[in-house]
């Protein structure tokens, strides 16, 4: 009994501490100015929301914001269209080549964003995406898709064939299989692509601070650059927004954490 009291506590503190740079950030962005000189870990006693519609209107989050619900909710749909049906057409069907295919989806893995970011924005403005929504999707389902290609893979490989193989005989065409019989059961490696890639698109940086120069294309990671000066750093208008990037992140995985749990041990990722 005192061993689990005691791993209980373990665990509490671990929590805290893991929890607390998130703690003193809400802080900081509820604290009025007057307060600013308190130790950052004294809670705000005249709690004000001020520096929130500051950063959402001043700071034009409310633009930043929207354009990176776009970028990210598309590239998790479409991240799951094209992911899904390259694993099934490598863990289900036969063709020549197949182990090629899936050798250069292993040499995705190894290379470095850093080691092609100038070839990629090379191409990208070659196509003249530059500064364009679609520029940055094409990059993000590009620098990831070997990733969960490979998570669909190892979901697919534990489906039993004789599935696949019963709807064969019924008639069904390999799309039909892949559509009715292989996607329903594959609903937790659904929802852990679409929220690893949410997540990823979402707090992405280099990116879009290469491919998006113009403000109004902005997204919220390079918008909270606009609070941090070389001398000076606004630290509510940091905090405000940081809050305000975390929240739609920690709201999808609450509501999801069971699939996307369910998504990591069941064949996800192994």
């Amino acid at each position: 009994m005192v061993g689990r009291y005691l791993l209980v506590f373990f665990l509490g503190a671990i929590a805290i501490v893991m929890a607390s740079p998130l703690i003193l950030t809400v802080f900081s962005s509820l604290k009025p100015t007057t307060e600013l000189a308190n130790p950052p870990w004294y809670p705000p006693f005249d709690v004000t929301f001020e520096h929130y519609f500051r950063v959402w209107t001043e700071g034009k989050f409310n633009r930043y914001f929207l354009n990176t619900v776009i970028i990210s909710t598309v590239d998790a749909i479409v991240m799951i269209g094209i992911a899904s049906l390259a694993a099934y057409a490598l863990v289900f069907m036969k063709y020549p080549g197949k182990a090629l295919i899936q050798a250069l989806f292993l040499v995705g893995l190894m290379i470095p964003v850093t080691a092609i970011i100038l070839p990629l924005y090379s191409i990208v403005r070659s196509v003249g995406l530059v500064n364009t929504h679609l520029g940055v999707i094409f990059s993000d389902l590009a620098l990831a898709v070997s990733v969960f290609v490979f998570m669909f893979s190892s979901y697919f490989a534990s489906v039993p064939k004789a599935l696949h193989e019963a709807a064969k005989i019924d008639g069904a065409t390999e799309f039909q299989i892949y559509w009715r019989v292989v996607m329903p059961i594959a609903k937790p490696a659904v929802v852990t692509t679409a929220l690893l890639e949410f997540l990823w698109s979402w707090n992405d940086l280099l990116l879009r601070l290469l491919l998006l120069p113009s403000d109004k294309m902005r997204t919220l990671s390079v918008g909270l650059l606009n609070f941090q000066g070389i001398m000076t750093r606004d630290v509510t208008g940091l905090s405000s927004g940081t809050v305000i990037i975390a929240l739609p992140v920690v709201l999808l995985f609450l509501v999801f954490q069971r699939h996307f749990v369910r998504g990591m041990t069941q064949g996800a990722v192994k």
